[in-house]
């Protein structure tokens, strides 16, 4: 009974199907200039005159394996029409939860030499909206029209190990947004894909062989001592 046992159980062991469970989790920005300009009722502000953090807490992701993340951006436009860009970074931290800004720029227009990555260099040293020695990795500089459209930013695999680690680091991370225009938009979502982390294929194969091995050991010497 004992070797019948073994058999089907590595026969169930090496076909198992190699899979997981999936979860998305989708995070909104909030709302802070609701439908004003051209933009929409979830609309974050971003004054050209100011650069942002947005926190996102309370994200434990143990045991799961980010398998993607986007950040989107829905019916962004330009205030004018100049080539502007929006600077975008992913941060370990941010010192403040939800959304904070700090004024980076004055006059109106804002002086070309005002206009710079405050997330980057030696002002993000100074940067009032991090602490010193935050871990930072760029993302994107996208520039937009004035006609609104839909923005989306996908991590690549080496950005989605790095987000992993940030979240590790303390189960949150954030973004840093420096707009060197004002973009009127419809909101920003955040969203991230896992699978349970399990086994991999040849773990699970050497498991299966290994049964299966034992049974045929077993079977072996019992055959040889019925010859016998």
């Amino acid at each position: 009974m004992k070797r019948i046992t073994l058999f089907f159980v590595a026969l169930v062991v090496l076909g198992m199907p190699v899979s997981a469970l999936a979860d998305t989790f989708t995070f909104q920005a909030p709302a802070t200039a609701p439908n004003q300009g051209n933009g929409g009722p979830n609309q974050l502000d971003l004054d050209h005159h100011n650069a942002y953090t947005w926190r996102i807490d309370g994200v434990n992701l143990a045991g799961q394996t980010i398998t993607g993340a986007s950040l989107t951006f829905t019916n962004i436009s330009n205030w004018d029409s100049n080539a502007n860009m929006l600077f975008i970074h992913l941060l370990d931290t941010a010192r403040a939860a939800g959304i904070s800004s700090f004024v980076d720029a004055t006059g109106s227009p804002v002086p070309t030499s005002q206009i710079v990555d405050n997330f980057a260099g030696a002002l993000y040293n100074s940067n009032p909206l991090v602490n010193p020695g935050t871990a930072n990795t760029f993302l994107a500089s996208p520039s937009f029209t004035t006609n609104p459209s839909t923005y989306v930013y996908n991590f690549t695999a080496a950005q989605l190990q790095i987000l992993s680690a940030y979240f590790m680091n303390g189960n949150n991370i954030a973004f840093g947004l420096d707009p060197d225009c004002h973009y009127w938009n419809n909101g920003i979502k955040f969203t991230v894909t896992t699978r349970d982390t399990i086994p991999e294929p040849t773990t699970m194969v050497l498991l299966g062989s290994g049964i299966a091995g034992l049974y045929l050991k077993r079977r072996r010497g019992k055959l040889a001592t019925s010859q016998i």
